[in-house]
């Protein structure tokens, strides 16, 4: 049977060897020797190649040091395609031709001669690829491959770098028809994207090199022949077949065909590389494009948005500080109750910096255990406490080059306080069990609810942390001292959760959009959209009444009411609020003891979140 010889390892002036069964083939370091390897550890004559019933075997002449077969040392093996033959630092893999042939018509045949074909993998990256570009004649195709894998660095749509990458190709190998296919689930392939459109007819292949390229993630090289019956071979075409992977599958495939002319062997190796190119860049893309949709899903469903709502006075000054702020380098301390959008001020921040473009984290202190609080801001070595079975890449170098947004700092604990100290002033640090430092720039937007100047005199807060953190100080006012705001706020939720949850036709009544309006909102731009989202779901009817809102108090304002037990349940969920549950914060707040806190929850039926 007709076959190659490919070079796997091993220096040489060819990388395959066109094989003829009515020929034998010597291979070593002999002048004499059809394939001649230069390979101290070779014999002059050290194996044979030989056909025999239509089978490769090769034989070892007596060899010095062996001949091996699929690892293992033979004196005489039968060859399969794909069988791989070691001689000293050599490998070979031998590839068997294969030709089909079917009837299109009554009196046409397509005959499909495969004439080369190299294994793919994750592993056969564009470097492998691109050594067997070591002759001048190929410093072109280097400067093209790299000029093209440049290009890829920019591209973020799918579609956009499998077009790219058949332009590229058709350019460079002059061919008739590009085309990109994909694998369905029965392992066939589907045209998706052809230059020009009407090739799609020429990209077929026959089932057994289908399953090469779907398989057994091969790249191949195909001749194909039309014969009629009344003359012999009308034209002839080349084609080359290679597949895109994914996860070590093939998901599609990059063909190239070629009618009335040869392609070469720098045309195959060129064609290789660039899917292996267009592989990567499109698992890139496929991941980016998949990342964003969660995130735009996610937005969609919290009802995030990315300009803080409003046009009350003190939502303009604290856009106008924040703009001012933004183009500044030191660190910044956000205040303002709990709800009030301490994130989304940050968020802002970092989106008018010079960072813009580098990664923004967002981490709760108040929600890390205060003796994972150091490792999970700074790192750890794995093995440097018990659970910790694997390194851990800190927030701090996360974000290096970006932003840290540090909510809650208030929370953190004086040790953690004083490693942020040292950062902040340009020292490297050590993550636990450590032994070499790291250094990172990092700009800090740190925020609370809390006082942290009363933290300072209890000695539970670093004042000189206090002084560097605050070296730019934004208060965001509460909603109930915004005005006109709360009704922007209430449209854009009620407007938000209607469509989310279905119900296009529900309306806002006008007494519940006057309760709305006049609510004192504890829990500021968080309640406001808890209340609205909660009302949505819940409305019995095409309005919403004031019963389904859920406040507290919904029939009576409290500022109309002088019953002490009312103003106590609401001090107790605003102590609730800003401390954000924490019951001895919470009772430092109302100067009650804890007991008495519990006793009082239970009495009112008050939940703690």
């Amino acid at each position: 049977m007709p076959a190659s010889l490919v070079v796997l390892r091993g220096k040489q002036v060819s990388n395959r060897y066109q094989l003829d069964p009515i020929r034998n083939y010597r291979i070593g370091r002999g002048t004499e020797c059809e394939i001649q390897i230069s390979d101290p550890l070779s014999s002059r004559v050290h194996a044979i190649l030989v056909a025999k019933e239509g089978k490769w075997h090769v034989q070892d002449a007596g060899s010095r040091n062996g001949t091996f077969v699929n690892g293992s040392k033979i004196d005489d093996a039968r060859l399969a395609s794909g069988s791989r033959i070691r001689i000293g630092n050599f490998e070979f893999e031998l590839i068997e031709q294969i030709t089909s042939e079917s009837s299109t018509s009554e009196n046409q045949i397509i005959s499909q001669k495969l004439v080369q074909e190299v294994p793919m993998s994750e592993e056969h990256t564009t470097s492998s690829a691109v050594k067997a570009l070591h002759d001048n004649k190929r410093v072109q195709d280097l400067l093209d491959l790299f000029q093209f894998s440049m290009r890829m660095l920019n591209v973020y749509e799918p579609t956009e770098v499998t077009e790219l990458g058949l332009e590229v190709l058709k350019a460079r190998t002059q061919a008739t028809v590009v085309g990109v296919l994909w694998s369905d689930a029965e392992g066939t392939l589907r045209p998706h994207q052809i230059i020009p459109p009407s090739g799609e007819n020429h990209l077929k292949l026959a089932k057994q090199l289908t399953d090469l390229v779907c398989h057994g993630s091969r790249a191949i090289w195909v001749k194909n022949e039309r014969k009629f019956s009344d003359e012999i071979s009308k034209f002839f075409a080349d084609a080359i077949c290679a597949p895109i992977l994914r996860e070590s599958k093939t998901i599609g495939a990059i063909h190239v065909y070629r009618e009335n002319r040869e392609f070469s062997d720098y045309d195959f190796d060129f064609v290789v590389t660039v899917s292996n190119v267009i592989s990567v860049a499109l698992e890139r893309a496929q991941n980016q494009k998949a990342v964003q949709a969660n995130r735009d899903r996610l937005a969609e469903k919290n009802a995030w948005f990315d300009d803080m709502i409003g046009s009350s006075n003190p939502i303009r000054e604290l856009k106008q500080k924040i703009a001012r702020v933004s183009a500044a380098s030191g660190c910044v301390l956000i205040r303002g109750e709990s709800g009030s959008g301490k994130e989304l001020v940050a968020r802002a921040i970092h989106r008018a910096s010079p960072r813009a473009n580098r990664p923004m984290l967002s981490v709760n202190c108040a929600a890390i255990p205060s003796e994972l609080m150091e490792s999970q801001l700074f790192g750890h070595r794995k093995g440097a406490f018990t659970g910790a079975d694997k390194d851990h890449i800190g927030w701090f170098q996360q974000a290096d080059t970006g932003t840290l947004f540090l909510d809650e700092i208030g929370e953190l604990t004086l040790e953690g306080q004083a490693k942020l100290l040292r950062i902040l002033e340009g020292h490297p640090f050590l993550p636990v069990g450590a032994t070499k430092e790291i250094r990172v720039d990092v700009r800090v937007v740190a925020a609370t609810n809390r006082d942290l100047k009363e933290f300072v005199r209890e000695r539970r807060f670093r004042e000189d942390l206090f002084y560097r953190l605050s070296v730019f100080e934004l208060w965001i006012p509460p909603v109930r001292d915004r005005g006109d705001d709360i009704g922007l706020l209430v449209d854009h939720f009620f407007d938000h959760f209607r469509k989310i949850h279905g119900r296009p036709n529900l309306k806002l009544g006008e007494r519940a959009r006057e309760r709305l309006l006049r609510a004192p909102w504890p829990g500021n731009v968080r309640q406001i959209r808890n209340v609205i989202d909660s009302a949505v779901v819940l409305a019995s009817s095409d309005e919403i009444q004031v019963t389904d809102l859920g406040l507290q108090e919904a029939q009576e304002s409290i500022e109309d009411s002088l019953n002490i037990e009312a103003w106590e349940k609401r001090l107790i969920r605003e102590a609730l609020s800003r401390s954000n549950g924490n019951i001895p914060a919470a009772s430092e707040l109302l100067g009650i003891s804890r007991a008495t806190l519990y006793r009082k929850l239970a009495t009112y039926g008050i939940e703690r979140s």
